[in-house]
């Protein structure tokens, strides 16, 4: 029978860190720490710097706004303007009257005396009825007929006819004259104005 020796020495192995490379690492880990450290330190003194530089402002700022309500002065009401305001409200007004009057003067001025003319030719007196007289002044808007007529019938009927005409329509005359003359014609007077002088 043989005898099997089944032990053996096991020998040691000489790895790890050696001590120089532990001593490396330990170096770099101690420069690695005071590099964070001085990262940190300066940003803790930007920080510092910041704060100090906003609080400055800060109260500069302040003090301006001091300074700012020291010197205000409430505004007063000057007792005058309502008065003053009062004024040219009405001065607005009557320029506004003279303006739509002036507007109203220069349409009638640019239509002329056209229209009317054109009327008072369309209707034509009859037979027995003329005009002597047309006076037309403002633009047509004061106007002055005079006539004569042989029968006292026919001055009505020329007088509807012209109030049909549009040029006529809303016309007001404000005088209305006839008298019977040495020949024993109607001599008329129609004018937009009471008591007008139609010989100017």
């Amino acid at each position: 029978m043989q005898n099997v020796n089944l032990f053996q020495q096991e020998q040691r192995r000489h790895g790890g860190p050696k001590p120089r490379q532990m001593a490396l690492g330990l170096a770099l880990l101690l420069v690695g720490i005071v590099l964070h450290g001085g990262w940190s330190v300066w940003q803790w003194h930007a920080a510092g710097q910041a704060a100090e530089r906003a609080q400055q402002l800060a109260e500069a700022e302040q003090a301006r706004l001091a300074q700012f309500k020291a010197s205000y002065r409430e505004p007063l009401l000057d007792p005058q303007l309502p008065k003053q305001l009062a004024e040219r409200e009405a001065q607005n007004g009557q320029l506004l009257q003279l303006a739509e009057y002036l507007g109203k003067l220069d349409a009638e001025r640019a239509e002329g005396f056209v229209p009317i003319l054109t009327a008072l030719a369309d209707r034509h007196p009859p037979a027995g009825l003329w005009l002597t007289t047309i006076q037309l002044r403002a633009g047509g808007h004061d106007m002055s007929l005079k006539g004569q007529s042989r029968d006292q019938e026919l001055l009505p009927l020329y007088l509807q006819s012209l109030g049909v005409s549009p040029a006529f329509a809303g016309r007001e005359f404000a005088r209305f004259d006839v008298q019977r003359d040495e020949r024993q014609l109607l001599e008329f007077t129609l004018s937009s104005h009471a008591g007008a002088d139609d010989g100017e």
